[in-house]
């Protein structure tokens, strides 16, 4: 490739992050997102129900003035139940949040973009305000977990995971900060609430999906 070619390819690149920028600015007011809500009746007779609510995405002008950084903060609630009368005991119950972020155009492979320095071998995703003991075995660092994501695929992370100890349990994380370092056009987001309900003679799953936004 010519290094007039490369250098349209590069400036074609910039304009898109630079209106991508100005857009997220401009709408770096909260969205609120609808509610979702679901049940099934188990094999064995039990009610299993799972609802996400206070559902909002905000995206913010990141703090280093630059196309290929997005920030913002997410807030969500989901509550799950367990009810009626099983022929089976639950022997285990499992309540799961994450958030799901995709990123369109990976330029962290040392493109600078007429910055004075390149980035790193992928997108980094960095995400706080989240205590390490929701997380599992999967959170490695407190206050604030990091991850590398890859362009063009959907990448879940974990924002929570509650055993149930009783009939019902929820998982609420409010204003948790998102970064995204490395990618150049848009940046989306959707939340997912996930139980899972097993018994000796069935195992059932419910997941529900947010409306996808942008970051």
């Amino acid at each position: 490739m010519s290094n007039r070619v490369g250098f349209r390819i590069i400036a074609a690149l910039v304009a898109i992050g630079s209106l991508a920028a100005a857009a997220g600015a401009a709408d770096a007011t909260p969205t609120p997102l609808s509610s979702k809500y679901d049940r099934l009746v188990t094999d064995d007779g039990w009610t299993v129900t799972l609802k996400a609510t206070e559902l909002v995405v905000n995206p913010m002008s990141n703090i280093a003035n630059v196309a290929t950084s997005r920030e913002g903060w997410i807030s969500s609630k989901v509550d799950a139940s367990i009810t009626g009368k099983g022929r089976q005991p639950i022997q285990s119950a499992v309540l799961e949040q994450f958030l799901v972020i995709g990123c369109q155009i990976d330029v962290s492979d040392g493109a600078t973009l007429g910055l004075a320095t390149s980035f790193g071998p992928s997108v980094g995703v960095t995400i706080s305000g989240i205590p390490a003991g929701n997380l599992g075995a999967s959170a490695s660092v407190s206050p604030s977990i990091s991850t590398k994501i890859r362009p063009g695929r959907i990448n879940e992370i974990s924002l929570g995971k509650k055993t149930l100890q009783t009939d019902r349990a929820s998982i609420r994380a409010k204003r948790v900060r998102v970064g995204v370092d490395g990618c150049l056009g848009p940046t989306t987001v959707r939340i997912i609430a996930r139980l899972s309900v097993s018994s000796p003679t069935a195992d059932d799953t419910i997941n529900i999906f947010s409306s996808r936004t942008w970051l």
